[in-house]
């Protein structure tokens, strides 16, 4: 029962940990790539050498893998949680443990680190133009994480209490789940790119604020639908067969009717490709989970 709870905990604490770190990351890079305009300084001489064009692959499916690095944040801070977030000031101390170890004392001699500055070729503006976007979105993130690890309920009852809980719980796995299907964009976009040997200009994909909209639109709809469904698929009602079916229609035709409405149509084939592996991704994080919602109680 013990190792049960202490699951439990551990997998609610990762959820809060990823979905903050997404979030926050995803909000400063596209905010700070934007006007520092990183496309032109990544060209820059010696900076072209260290970092990758702004139009590679890899740099396009950064965003998209930020869930995974958000779960080995989580992994890093469990074992301090209770000294950092019960705190007073829990929010400047976990800040300041991320800037000390994660920012300006990493093990290698990365931007903005005393170890980068000393060791690394790369101009002294190249440093300091990082810190904007890294200060507050670490700021950000140990704040809302922070707040969010801290907050309990007062003068509710207990039946009331556990019920909004488990509704919250249950909000909190489909969005956690939503983040998952982000990966999928970026695989079916990598397989167009590399494998099909389409020419995308992903450059523009990467800073065009319509073609990130298109993204978190997508995501927002999968978040509605794994909220609608969810609950006739546990009762039996639904195949899971069909869910991946209902998945993949819905993200491929957002991506065919968003392109086609505030960018360029795009081929029937592409969007199915790209649509398919969040699809995947969904319905399988929906099977893993199917205990954890079965015992939520959201039937």
């Amino acid at each position: 029962m013990l190792k049960t709870e202490t699951t439990r905990k551990l997998f609610l604490f990762a959820w809060k940990v990823i979905v903050t770190h997404t979030v926050s990351y995803f909000i400063f890079g596209l905010v700070m790539s934007y006007f520092f305009d990183y496309g032109k300084l990544f060209q820059q001489e010696i900076v072209r050498d260290y970092m990758r064009p702004i139009d590679s692959s890899y740099v396009l499916a950064g965003p998209f893998l930020q869930p995974i690095r958000g779960l080995l944040f989580a992994f890093g801070i469990w074992p301090l949680r209770n000294f950092i977030i019960e705190k007073k000031y829990s929010w400047l101390i976990l800040w300041n443990v991320i800037i000390m170890f994660g920012i300006l004392s990493t093990p290698a001699a990365a931007p903005c680190s005393v170890e980068g500055l000393l060791y690394s070729k790369l101009p002294i503006w190249y440093h300091l133009i990082g810190f904007p976007e890294i200060l507050l979105q670490t700021l950000t993130f140990s704040l809302v994480l922070t707040w969010w690890m801290q907050r309990k309920p007062k003068d509710v009852e207990v039946k009331e209490y556990n019920r909004k809980r488990r509704l919250f719980t249950f909000i909190s796995i489909t969005i956690m789940i939503a983040c998952f299907g982000y990966i999928g964009y970026a695989i079916g976009a990598i397989l167009i790119t590399v494998i099909a040997g389409v020419k995308v200009n992903l450059k523009e994909v990467s800073f065009n604020i319509k073609s990130q909209i298109m993204f978190i639109v997508a995501f927002l709809i999968n978040v509605f639908l794994i909220l609608s469904i969810t609950k006739y698929w546990l009762m039996g009602k639904m195949k899971i067969s069909l869910i991946f079916i209902i998945f993949w229609f819905v993200d491929s035709l957002v991506l065919l009717v968003y392109q086609v409405i505030f960018l360029s149509p795009m081929p029937l084939h592409f969007a199915l490709l790209i649509g398919v592996f969040p699809a995947i991704i969904i319905t399988v994080s929906l099977h893993l989970n199917r205990k954890n919602l079965i015992e939520l109680d959201i039937i």
